[in-house]
């Protein structure tokens, strides 16, 4: 399973100012394979993924969620203009 194509934020505002406010991202369906990487394994794959939207990942970490597999990964991101 792949990380999802694209991300939302889920505590920003619209319109809100890039660099301005640190985002975060919930994702869930990530592959079970991350669990297996180190933190800085986890924080490059991420940041590949969100770079096309001009995104720079700061941290990565694993938090508790009502899913099939027990957990997902909360992305903390800043967006560049």
């Amino acid at each position: 399973m792949a990380l999802p194509k694209t991300h939302h934020c889920s505590t920003c505002p619209e319109g809100a100012t890039p660099d301005s406010v640190l985002h975060e991202d919930l994702v869930v369906g990530a592959p079970l394979s991350m669990e297996e990487l180190t933190d800085a394994q986890r924080l490059d794959r991420f940041a590949r993924k969100y770079a096309h939207d001009g995104c720079e990942v700061r941290e990565v970490r694993r938090v508790p969620q009502d899913n099939l597999s027990g957990y997902a990964w909360s992305v903390r991101f800043t967006e560049s203009s």
